[in-house]
This record gives structure tokens, sequence and C-alpha cells, in this order.
């Protein structure tokens, strides 16, 4: 039986999914997203489509690269990701952390792999004044019908990682540029992955 605070989560993002719905069913007619979650695939989650939520690999590796090289990295799925959008829960404790991995397994009960993705891209944050894929795409003056250049895409992606900040920022714009530079060549090395 789950804690009544997971169930209390669960039914919050049963809500928040279904008053998305129709706006990810429409989004689910758009071929030229496929390639937008490719990018997210290489960006975020290389193991999206294998594994159930939450990437086992990834945590032990997280855990390895913290305790012998003093170095932080993420372990987050998109599931995982898409779980602390919804639930606006982002406090670094092990408790959340273990909570989110519940939930983000729970999400199949309700959501296909590419709906995850495409839920996670529409409201996701890259950066101030960019919340959400369509804001973000209007900033490049595309909209959510357009083809996406494989640049801009990665452009796109990298933000998740390092959003825009409100104010220019020198550092900021040379972790995106090499992050962007960093998925694209993962992009040619690796291909599509729906």
């Amino acid at each position: 039986m789950l804690p009544k605070e997971i169930i209390s989560d669960f039914e919050i993002i049963k809500h928040k999914v279904e008053s998305e719905r129709n706006e990810i069913n429409n989004f689910l007619t758009l071929s030229n997203l496929n390639k937008l979650i490719d990018f997210l695939i290489i960006g975020e989650d290389r193991r999206f489509y294998k594994h159930k939520g939450f990437d086992f690999i990834a945590i032990i590796r997280a855990i390895r690269n913290r305790i012998l090289y003093s170095k932080k990295e993420g372990a987050s799925t998109v599931e995982q990701q898409l779980v602390r959008v919804l639930t606006n829960q982002y406090e670094k404790t092990l408790k959340r952390k273990i909570k989110e991995i519940i939930l983000a397994t729970m999400l199949k009960e309700i959501m296909t792999k590419k709906e995850i993705a495409l839920l996670y891209l529409k409201l996701a944050y890259y950066g101030t004044e960019k919340q959400g894929l369509e804001k973000t795409l209007h900033s490049y003056n595309l909209i959510i019908t357009d083809n996406i250049e494989d640049e801009i895409c990665a452009s796109i992606i990298a933000r998740l990682k390092y959003p825009e900040p409100k104010f220019h920022s020198i550092i900021k714009e040379r972790q995106i540029r090499k992050r962007t530079k960093y998925i694209l060549k993962a992009y040619y090395k690796n291909g599509k992955y729906h």
C-alpha cells in the first residue's frame, strides 16, 4: 500500500495531465516534434525507452561519481523531471527523490512515453520568459507547427540544463553554447530514437 502523500501527489499529477490532455493530443499529431523528442532523449535521458520511469544505471553512476570524484551529476529521467514540474516539488532531499521515483514509475498508468516527453517539453522551464515550449519557440520566431532546425532543437534542450537567465550572462551563454554543441554532436552520432 502506498503512503497517503504519494497517492495525493499522484492525484495532483493525474488532474494536471487531464487538463493538458487535449493539447498533448494535438502535439501528438505534429511530426516535426519527433526530432525535438530525439534531442530531448539525447540531452536528458538516453535510456528513455528502456526504463520504466527511473534509470538504475544512471543512479548508480551518479552515486559512484559523487563518492569517488566529488562530482555532482543528475540521474533524473524525463519522467522524474515531469513529476517535479507537475508537483512543483524541487527540494533536494532523499525523501523527495524516492517519492519522485515512485511517481515517475506510476506515470505509465496514465501516459505513453511519447506523451510524457511531449508534456515535459510543453511545460518545462527553459529560462526567464521561456516557460514552456511555445514561449521558447516564439523566442526563435517559430511556432509549434514549424520545422525546427537541428541547432535550434539542441539549443532548446541545452536550456533544460542551463536555463537562460533574466539578465545576460557570459558564463551561462558559454554553458548553453557548449551544451548545444555536445547535444548536436551526440545527435549526429546516435541518430533517431523514435
